[in-house]
């Protein structure tokens, strides 16, 4: 039986908002021989808190659009995705990969998102199997 190594896992990335006010960070484990518990999901932005449209940030396993995203790969949203926290078990499997989708609040065009930049910090446990 393979044994696996347990470590901390820490990953982030930053997306520059498109003129619809829409962007995706991926996150893939860093080989076939590895899984994540991901427990946390920070999501913020470079605007003011005082800002009136900020996007809304979606979690997502293996998909990259709202708009195709199956219930059972949705992972919740955030209110709005200025300085908010996920918390919680995401499993992301060997094969699979973990997606922060930004997009206008419902009712918003989008246009005063462009160009905003969004981020996003994952915390948790990456396990490797050795064998």
């Amino acid at each position: 039986m393979a044994a696996e190594i347990t470590s901390d896992l820490k990953k982030s990335g930053q997306v520059k908002l498109d003129a619809t006010g829409h962007g995706v960070l991926q996150f893939y484990p860093d080989h076939a021989n590895q899984r994540w518990e991901v427990d946390s999901v920070v999501v913020s932005t470079n605007q003011a808190a005082t800002a009136t449209t900020v996007p809304v940030a979606s979690l997502a396993l293996n998909t990259v659009s709202a708009a195709t995203m199956s219930p059972g790969n949705a992972q919740g949203s955030t209110w709005n995705g200025n300085q908010e926290t996920f918390s919680g078990m995401i499993k992301v499997g060997e094969c699979d990969f973990l997606a922060v989708l930004f997009s206008p609040p419902a009712g918003n065009a989008g246009t005063a998102l462009s160009g905003v930049i969004a981020s996003a910090v994952l915390s948790g446990t990456k396990y490797t199997r050795r064998g």
